[in-house]
């Protein structure tokens, strides 16, 4: 292996990033999507130019702008990167592949030492942290004992509010030393600390946007951005700063190409702004939602489904479980793709407004009963209706239709303008599928050293632990089981016109099994055949962990749960948290990016539905599964409703992907699985209040799709107090101010509305009186509601 020193050369950047005027500049085309930032750790950065490009052995150059040392291994494609103090908050890296040069945006980190301590006056052995900055697992954080009853961690953390429980010898505890603690969602509390201050971010925005240039909001304090052309800098002559005004000539954007992207970082001494992502067709801006095709993701309104709940379109292929030990919520209720294609044909989704059908896992899984439920007096068994147990990679379950029924749903979403992801299985198979029956070496272990099951050791072993006795967790860190298993995951877009996957139990799976899955899926399928492919994961823990697994070689998003849960712990409850809403938001775009294609749920089928929670029917420390096999849960106050379309309003309207779980547009209830799985109910099986539940939602769809604020703008939050919150987003001259009341009165508000935003030409999307003066909204809005003003 050849490792070089690489070091940037002022002479050779300069000649690369200033030769080239307006008129030469051409943007390269090497790189498949938009290359995602490199985001340096305090320390050591790795960075796999696989992730970017076809062949790394065409790499020519390499070098970051400004200077910083590095360690680039030609063979492997591997850079290591040092980190810096010194750097502006974001820069580039330089690369010359086939000739043209590329810049990749970096990010520099923002961690900081941070020492935790704990004291006691008693004799623990053991002393560990679990907290949301590393996953709740508390064996990643053992304390060390310095004598006189304290205890430390050193740490390297982000400035921000972190939650944390004590273990003691294996007793879990809130910190008696802290009285610092806030609500854990689940009818309990966590212990708090913060790290640093967490200074405020210079912001930036689009203004206008002409045939001859591009202008943005760009405070003069600012240090020069990065400005690209989807993977290249534009040329230094095409950008003019005049006071608080940044320009760009919009003669460098490339006439030839039918989509491209204007991309903006920027940031002050300290801090990194917010970025700008602008589409382009033929090199002019894009102003109309309705130029924007099925390949622009940000787009995307999704629909989550789970096939055997949704509709019973052929009843010849039902066949429960013959087994008395499932009761009925956990046998096969007889939806199948059938159903689903006739919803296409109706035009359901259509008239919702969603263009992304997300399906549950349709592999054949096994005739059996499995898994056991044995508490408060109920006990049975499982059968495999919901996907999850693949006895097979490459068959659709005879129960969902088979292969012919997967087409035909297919044909008839993308004739309805509907693309569809595949919920794929990859981290375990069931017992009874071929790759364990005949090569069991290829799962990781049952047992642990100590002996104990590794069964639903969710965090401490997550790369190993199994999920229930008969379901073993292969071992993909292995090359050889990553090759096979990735095989398996593309037949199904080789064989299939599939738009994507969402993956199940993202984190249980090694960063290096996603790398060779996205490697395939670009240049066996993506590339050649011109499909835009759309992959989302899950994974519960840290925005770090989380955002770990998405990248120009990984996933291109991941459900954000944490949002979601301060989302639930504001809008569903009587004293809803707004605050840490507020927080939890900012927190999201800061990592992930302010155009990020992350997941913002109403729900999943493994969450007690919002609506239950929300009206009360299910309490937050309750256990929710043994409440829906115990109890008829059903709407016991509408005002479960209202809270339900505070969420979605946010949903719809915050950056990222929005996704409705099935049931969710009419107010389903239900308690937590297999209570949240019921069969989906349709037009006159509706009361009123789901119908007009279903109508807000529909228009909450098509408001998004017809805005360009709502799909690309920027954010800005303007307004935020114990029960009320605004924010408002804009690209170029539309915008989007959002309004929420959470309080059980009528409330009058004055906002403050950035001059930048314009005061004339709004809209109540929901009818509520209001009236701009002197930059000020005054809006009256009804107990738990929200308004949208469009222009």
């Amino acid at each position: 292996m050849r490792v070089l020193t690489v070091i940037a050369v002022a002479m050779f950047a300069t000649s690369c990033t200033t030769s080239q005027d307006s008129a030469e500049f051409r943007p390269g085309r090497a790189i498949h999507g938009l290359g995602s930032p490199i985001k340096l750790n305090p320390d050591t950065t790795t960075v796999h130019l696989a992730d970017y490009f076809f062949d790394v052995g065409k790499v020519d150059t390499l070098y970051f702008e400004p200077d910083l040392p590095v360690q680039w291994s030609k063979d492997s494609g591997l850079v290591y990167a040092a980190g810096s103090e010194t750097h502006p908050p974001v820069f580039t890296m330089a690369v010359v592949y086939e000739d043209t040069l590329y810049h990749i945006p970096v990010f520099k980190s923002k961690k900081r030492a941070y020492r935790f301590e704990y004291f006691t006056d008693g004799a623990p052995k053991e002393i560990s942290v679990k907290s949301n900055f590393n996953g709740w697992n508390h064996k990643a954080t053992p304390l060390r004992f310095l004598g006189a009853g304290k205890w430390i961690a050193d740490l390297s953390l982000e400035p921000g509010l972190y939650e944390y429980l004590v273990v003691e010898d294996g007793r879990e505890m809130l910190d008696p030393n802290n009285p610092d603690k806030k609500d854990n969602g689940l009818g309990g509390y966590n212990s708090t600390f913060r790290v640093g201050e967490e200074s405020v971010a210079p912001e930036i925005f689009t203004l206008r946007a002409s045939a001859d240039s591009v202008v943005i909001d760009y405070g003069r304090h600012l240090l020069d951005p990065v400005i690209l052309i989807d993977d290249s800098r534009i040329p230094a002559s095409a950008v003019h700063r005049h006071g608080d005004r940044l320009s760009i000539h919009t003669g460098v954007f490339p006439e030839d190409r039918k989509r491209t992207y204007l991309r903006v970082y920027g940031g002050d001494a300290d801090n990194r702004s917010n970025d700008l992502l602008i589409p382009l067709e033929w090199g002019r801006v894009i102003t109309d939602p309705a130029d924007l095709t099925g390949e622009d993701k940000h787009a995307y309104s999704m629909y989550f489904l789970m096939v055997d709940r949704f509709v019973n379109g052929d009843p010849k292929n039902d066949r429960k479980v013959g087994d008395p030990d499932i009761l009925p919520p956990a046998n096969y209720f007889g939806g199948d793709l059938q159903g689903v294609s006739q919803k296409f044909r109706e035009g359901y989704f259509r008239d919702l407004g969603t263009n992304l059908v997300w399906l549950s896992p349709i592999a054949q899984n096994p005739l059996g009963a499995y898994g056991l439920w044995d508490k408060g007096g109920v006990v049975s068994k499982f059968s495999g209706y919901h996907g999850y147990w693949p006895i097979s990679s490459f068959k659709v379950d005879f129960r969902f239709g088979g292969e012919a029924a997967l087409r035909e749903l297919l044909d008839e979403a993308h004739r309805d303008g509907s693309r569809v992801i595949l919920d794929y299985v990859a981290n375990h198979v069931h017992q009874e599928h071929p790759v364990y029956v005949n090569h069991p070496e290829w799962a990781t272990d049952l047992y642990l050293p100590d002996g104990s099951l590794n069964t639903e050791r969710w965090d401490e072993h997550r790369l190993t632990t199994w999920f229930d006795t008969f379901m073993p967790t292969l071992e993909l860190r292995d090359p050889h089981v990553a090759e096979v298993m990735s095989d398996s995951a593309l037949f199904w877009l080789e064989a299939f016109d599939l738009d994507g996957f969402r993956h199940d139990a993202t984190k249980h799976i090694a960063l290096d099994f996603w790398r060779i899955l996205t490697r395939k899926i670009k240049y066996e399928v993506a590339v050649p055949q011109g499909r835009a492919i759309y992959q989302i994961g899950e994974t519960y823990g840290s925005p770090e962990l989380i955002d770990s697994y998405i990248g120009s070689g990984l996933l291109d998003g991941q459900f954000d749960f944490n949002l979601y849960d301060a989302a639930v712990a504001a809008f569903a409850k009587d004293d809803g948290d707004l605050a840490n809403l507020d927080r939890v938001f900012r927190q999201s775009l800061e990592t992930y990016g302010h155009h990020h294609l992350m997941g913002n749920i109403s729900g999943n089928q493994d969450r007690t539905r919002f609506i239950s929670y929300a009206d009360g029917s299910v309490d937050f420390s309750e256990d929710p599964k043994l409440a829906g096999w115990t109890r008829d849960i059903q709407i016991s106050d509408t005002i479960g409703y209202s809270r339900l379309a505070l969420l979605h309003a946010f949903n719809f309207t915050s950056p990222g992907i929005p996704v409705i779980y099935y049931g969710d547009e009419i107010g389903m209830p239900g308690a937590n699985d297999p209570d949240n799985r019921r069969m989906m109910r349709f037009g006159d099986e509706l009361n009123p209040r789901e119908r007009d539940m279903l109508k807000t939602v529909t228009e909450l769809v098509h408001l998004r799709k017809s805005n360009m604020a709502l799909l690309y703008g920027d954010t800005k939050i303007i307004h935020l107090d114990d029960d009320s919150w605004a924010y408002v987003r804009n690209y170029f001259d539309r915008s989007a101010l959002v309004v929420f009341n959470l309080s059980d009165r009528r409330k009058d508000l004055e906002i403050e509305i950035p001059e930048i935003y314009g005061g004339e030409g709004w809209k109540a999307a929901f009818g509520n009186a209001y009236q701009f003066e002197n930059r000020t909204l005054r809006i009256s809005l009804p107990p738990v509601s929200f308004e949208i003003l469009t222009h």
